[in-house]
């Protein structure tokens, strides 16, 4: 039995395992008299957390909307049968590449055997709001606290002025207009925004969070946080300090990757992955990476879901000895900053191949909904793209 294991369960992990699970292991089963190929996925939560949605569910006004993003890996995967599929609940903690061994932490910490190896662990944020944090509950908890203090909060300071910041910067701008609530976003760099490289965009930005009551600060950063009698007192980056009753950290995290061999990883504690086949080659033979983790990515989702053929080709390439039954694939990661990004539940702004779009068309596509309709097709693979 040929073992596929996938590490990580969320974006580009699942949608692996789809793809897999419906276009590769057929086409390679299909060429023996019994199952020869399965795929584990090993994932320290046994749900997904479709974090697109995060900002409007946060501010939610049941448990429903707070818990909508996320979605059960095992009723997602029950279709498949159990020979060609195995669900792991633990966290990958130490990789043996040279007996091609798995080290997994869970309640009896187990070891699993790969033949084919997947590194889709993503990030850890600095919070827990913006990416699972081991198991569901830390995330779930999380969201709840946070939710619970918005009502009576009357300062909020917000640190991190990329996509999550300034989106829920928004949502709780929008939904407390005119309360007298005291809103700070902090960038920490000239402009929000920034990583969409339009100047045009991330002023109209400002403008559209300063509208719902939210004040923008710039080149300043939090350098530490400390909860103290109900308050988090706030060290900032220009030697002040700051309480307030709720603070939200949204300045991104670090790569999911120490369990691996460090020749395996860029300067940045990244997997060198191939960008068009997602291959790692310091790795040999088997081994690929795709989304946050993955040297290539942007930290975008396109780069975590749009990249999955192309994997999912070389997989197939690799185990059919060059087999022509599936169309072969190659990723191309997008050279200019592209991004949809809501200000509340009417608008935004956005970039699409560095231009920017009108905020209706960011309302019609993106924030309405902020996609959470969609949340529960990520662990059952809706989104995945046929062969």
């Amino acid at each position: 039995m040929h073992n596929i294991v996938i590490l990580g369960g969320n974006f580009s992990g699942v949608n692996t395992a789809h793809y897999l699970l419906r276009h590769v292991l057929p086409l390679l089963n299909s060429n023996t008299d019994k199952t020869a190929y399965k795929v584990t996925l090993v994932s320290p939560s046994d749900h997904t957390f479709y974090k697109v949605g995060a900002p409007r569910a946060l501010v939610g006004s049941n448990k429903t909307e707070l818990h909508a993003v996320f979605s059960s890996i095992t009723e997602g995967f029950s279709s498949y049968p159990t020979s060609t599929f195995t669900f792991i609940l633990g966290s990958a903690i130490a990789v043996d590449a040279a007996t091609q061994t798995i080290t997994i932490k869970n309640e009896k910490q187990e070891t699993v055997h790969y033949d084919s190896l997947i590194i889709a662990t993503g990030t850890t944020s600095n919070s827990p709001l913006w990416t699972l944090h081991n198991t569901l509950s830390d995330t779930t908890s999380a969201f709840e606290t946070l939710n619970a203090s918005l009502d009576t909060a009357k300062t909020i300071l917000i640190a991190g002025a990329g996509p999550a910041g300034v989106e829920t910067a928004g949502e709780i701008g929008y939904k407390y207009k005119g309360t007298g609530k005291d809103i700070t976003l902090f960038s920490g760099q000239d402009a929000v925004l920034s990583y969409l490289q339009h100047p045009t965009v991330s002023r109209i930005a400002e403008s559209k969070l300063s509208a719902l009551g939210v004040k923008t600060v710039h080149k300043v950063r939090v350098v530490s946080s400390s909860f103290v009698g109900g308050k988090t007192e706030v060290v900032l980056s220009d030697g002040t300090k700051r309480t307030v009753d709720l603070y939200i950290d949204a300045t991104g995290g670090s790569p999911n990757s120490s369990f691996l061999p460090a020749t395996w990883l860029d300067d940045r504690k990244k997997v060198l992955a191939d960008a068009t086949t997602l291959r790692v080659k310091a790795a040999g033979k088997n081994v690929y990476s795709i989304g946050d983790v993955a040297s290539f990515s942007k930290g975008n989702i396109m780069d975590s879901i749009w990249a999955v053929p192309a994997l999912g080709y070389s997989v197939y390439e690799d185990l059919s000895n060059g087999g022509k039954a599936l169309k072969e694939k190659r990723y191309k990661p997008m050279g200019k900053p592209m991004g949809f990004v809501p200000i509340g539940p009417k608008g935004g702004v956005g970039v699409v191949f560095g231009w920017r779009v009108p905020s209706w068309l960011v309302w019609l596509a993106k924030s309405r909904t902020f996609f959470i309709e969609k949340a529960p097709g990520l662990a059952t693979g809706a989104e995945v793209v046929k062969a």
